[in-house]
């Protein structure tokens, strides 16, 4: 008597978030899908929907990660300076695009089917106002800061500023916005 074993994957939610964020960096949001997640790791066709229950499902569960990873990237930046901020912000940018993007809503359909997203990219902006001292009041100097990085990271994913100057141009960008701070 053969006895058919059901497959267990062990944490199907993870390795399928694992199997998008490599499909995303090969082939963008359009390159993702969950036939194609489920494909990779090796679990029945109807094992995904257990997790997600469409590709934007899975796709805002990939960008969720990617924010609290920028979130730690600049908890971790050091003196918490705004010139760190920047560094560290325009790093994990430039180091993880195609994510970058993602967090975006780049290639998420219907963003507002997810508040979780709107709720990482403020505490996105709550994690940069801490870091530059504006705890209670989240707001001013800190989304001018994000506005900033952010359209200075898109402008360099996007080709219309090198990357090799970036860093220049975030700290003569950032200088300017101190100064006409205040700060």
């Amino acid at each position: 008597m053969i006895v058919k074993r059901s497959y267990h994957h062990g944490d199907l939610r993870r390795a399928l978030v694992l199997a998008a964020r490599e499909a995303l960096v090969e082939r963008g949001p359009e390159g993702v899908s969950l036939r194609g997640a489920v494909a990779k790791v090796g679990a029945s066709t109807a094992a995904p929907y257990r997790h997600f229950r469409d590709k934007d499902a899975l796709l805002v569960a990939v960008a969720l990660e990617g924010h609290a990873e920028l979130q730690d990237c600049l908890r971790g930046c050091g003196a918490g300076t705004v010139t760190a901020l920047g560094h560290s912000y325009l790093g994990f940018a430039l180091e993880n695009p195609a994510l970058y993007r993602l967090m975006a809503g780049a290639g998420i359909c219907d963003r507002a089917a997810h508040p979780g997203l709107g709720e990482a990219h403020r505490e996105t902006c709550a994690v940069l106002a801490d870091r530059v001292g504006e705890r209670n009041d989240p707001g001013g100097f800190a989304v001018t800061l994000w506005c900033l990085l952010h359209g200075l990271a898109t402008l360099v994913i996007d080709g219309h500023v090198e990357r090799g100057s970036a860093v220049a141009e975030a700290e003569r960008s950032l200088a300017f916005l101190v100064g006409t701070a205040g700060r």
